[in-house]
């Protein structure tokens, strides 16, 4: 797989195609932010990643679907891609069509077809993927596995920020783990039904591993489970859920009881009564017999007041009377004869009354009828003050009745408000022992034995582990996996002493499990991630992926022919100056100008050796003058030119909304 061509679809309809030479070097060349770094997100993103690989801005603002035209064994694929809507980071849509004379389509017959998925296997077909594809063996619990061009692709793509780092070495590689299981099917240390397995074996120690885990985790719990039981036992006894003076012979029992106090908790006793209405009539009548008691008092008090007020009147007129007895002792008659014409000192007879002696005879009676009402009245307001005081006896009588009912209703409600706390401690409780019971292994009714169960997993997926590593020839795919390496370390060493790369004096390989490059030196082995200066790191990607696609093109393995870099001289370039006119001669150091020469010498010459097996695209600010360089220039974006032609820039911007 190659690539012929690169087309961008704006959103009025107008075309732009980048074309590219087959089997050869391709280098675009540019200022920067003309769109160079875009060009292999945009063949990543047509090559099946989900993902969106535009930031916003140019292409965003004026591009609607992006495409690529591919070289395949005996045949050309075209993939478009519509870029996803503002708003959205993805989309798994796609448009493939199939052809042996296949050209660029006209933006009229661009509609989505297939998804991402489909994408992939169907390219993955056509470089000799196959399906790699089969069902998961009996008993295992591992889905259906498959190697695409997926995984191959991040071997063929190199983006500025990987490049310059030392901390990974393959495209997104820090996204997923498939470059590293997937590695060796594509340096030939496994076939494809081997590379299955291998996949599947991977996945199934991992389950053994977490099934161990379980086990002990469940071992060490039922180690501790009697303990458990004992003090939620401890718990329910003092709860009231289950009896005291009940005893358990054995786990199962103690389990049982508990299992059976959660399902059906005893009654607790003390029915709730509504009392309210009693309650409030009792108040009521309460309430009535105070008042009563009150008025009957006050009436007392009136009673008690009026006599007290009739004996000061009674002693005065008593008084009076006392006074006024004389009278009597004027005329012969003696007392109450009534001669009022007698003198008082003689006892003469007077021609005519003496009128101060009747006027005392006159005040004498009236006091003495007065006296007399007053006996009159006081047999009657004694009865009702008797009356009273057995009213008030009676009335008390009835109220301490009806305070005695309301104590005894109060008691009730405490004892209600007793049993519901009781009801509500043990409710929580048995929450609680249901919680504890669920989560003790062997104790669930519907996970009985678990213990047993865990074990018979943890077996099962020994005898599966077993069974494929007795699938697996590990030796042999090791020994040709060690072949493919050293194959590969012997070119990586000779283009890492042709650029002159710190500590390639000796061996130079590639780590395939930890995906690293390793130096050996005299002072041991020194990985990538210790090999200083962002010069270094870059020129070990680069051997690092020429070794390798060397190997992938020479021994046919089902990888893409075409490796894509971007911005491979940045770091050697200090200031915009620089990078915007991509003349060596603005690069400091003479080291610097060398090695960036060299780079691009290597990289001539290694795809001229494999012409025309592959094609290598670099997007880079370098615009070296050699001649052979200039005629691997295919684009050169300064003064005005870039990815993105400047009309769509101005016709967005005449569009309502553009900026």
């Amino acid at each position: 797989m190659q690539l012929r061509s690169l087309i961008l679809y704006s959103k009025s309809g107008k075309v732009r195609e980048l074309t590219f030479r087959l089997g050869a070097l391709n280098i675009i060349t540019g200022s920067s932010r003309t769109g160079k770094s875009i060009v292999l997100d945009i063949v990543d993103f047509c090559l099946g990643r989900d993902d969106a690989p535009v930031s916003e801005g140019p292409v965003t603002q004026t591009v609607e679907w992006v495409a690529v035209l591919l070289e395949l064994p005996g045949t050309r694929a075209f993939v478009a891609r519509r870029l996803p809507v503002r708003g959205k980071k993805s989309v798994s849509t796609a448009m493939l069509e199939l052809g042996a004379d296949l050209e660029a389509l006209p933006y009229e017959r661009l509609a989505s077809n297939c998804d991402s998925n489909e994408l992939r296997q169907q390219l993955g077909l056509r470089i000799g993927l196959g399906d790699v594809r089969s069902q998961p063996r009996p008993r295992s619990l591992q889905g259906t596995y498959a190697i695409h061009l997926g995984h191959a692709v991040p071997l063929c793509l190199q983006n500025q920020d990987e490049l310059i780092t030392r901390s990974i070495l393959f495209h997104r590689q820090n996204e997923s783990k498939s470059v590293a299981e997937t590695l060796p099917y594509f340096l030939g240390a496994v076939g494809e039904d081997q590379a299955r397995q291998q996949h599947e074996l991977t996945q199934q120690r991992r389950i053994l591993r977490r099934r161990q885990q379980d086990l002990d985790l469940a071992e060490a719990a039922d180690r501790d489970i009697d303990s458990r039981l004992h003090l939620l036992l401890a718990q329910a006894r003092t709860a009231g859920l289950i009896g005291t003076q009940e005893q358990f012979d054995s786990r199962e029992e103690l389990l049982a009881t508990l299992r059976e106090t959660v399902r059906h908790p005893p009654t607790v006793s003390g029915q709730e009564q509504d009392h309210t209405e009693r309650t409030a009539a009792l108040q009521d009548k309460r309430s009535e017999l105070r008042a009563r008691l009150n008025g009957i008092g006050e009436q007392r008090k009136f009673l008690m007041r009026q006599e007290a007020e009739e004996n000061t009147y009674t002693d005065v007129v008593q008084h009076g009377i006392s006074r006024l007895h004389a009278v009597h002792l004027i005329g012969a008659g003696g007392e109450g004869d009534g001669r009022e014409t007698a003198c008082p000192l003689c006892g003469s007879e007077l021609p005519q009354p003496d009128r101060a002696v009747v006027d005392m005879h006159r005040t004498l009676e009236g006091l003495r009828g007065q006296l007399s009402s007053v006996q009159t009245v006081r047999p009657r307001r004694e009865q009702m003050l008797r009356d009273l005081s057995d009213q008030a006896d009676a009335a008390r009588e009835e109220l301490r009745g009806v305070e005695g009912a309301l104590n005894s209703l109060a008691e009730l409600d405490t004892d209600r408000a007793r049993f519901r706390a009781q009801a509500e401690e043990q409710a929580f409780l048995r929450g609680r022992i249901d919680a504890h019971l669920s989560q003790l292994p062997g104790t669930h009714p519907d996970d009985a034995g678990s213990l047993q169960r865990l074990r018979r997993d943890r077996d099962l997926s020994q005898g599966i582990v077993q069974d494929l590593e007795g699938l697996l020839d590990s030796d042999a795919v090791q020994e040709r996996l060690d072949h493919a390496l050293n194959y590969i370390s012997v070119d990586m060493t000779d283009y890492a002493q042709k650029l002159k790369l710190e500590w390639s004096e000796r061996l130079v390989r590639l780590d395939a499990r930890k995906l690293t490059v390793l130096a050996e030196t005299d002072r041991g082995t020194i990985p990538l991630l210790r090999i200083g200066s962002g010069e270094n790191w870059l020129g070990y990607h680069l051997v690092a992926h020429l070794a390798l696609h060397r190997f992938f093109t020479l021994h046919n393995r089902p990888v893409p022919r075409m490796l894509l870099l971007d911005q491979i001289t940045a770091p050697f370039y200090p200031s915009d100056l620089a990078k915007d006119s991509g003349n060596p001669a603005r690069i400091q150091s003479d080291t610097d100008r060398t090695m960036v020469h060299a780079m691009f010498e290597l990289m001539h010459e290694w795809v001229n050796d494999l012409a025309p097996a592959f094609q290598l695209i670099v997007s880079d600010h370098a615009n070296l003058p050699d001649q052979w360089y200039q005629d691997c220039v295919r684009y050169n974006w300064r003064n005005g030119n870039a990815l993105i032609p400047q009309e769509w820039i101005d016709e967005f911007r005449k569009t309502p909304g553009g900026a």
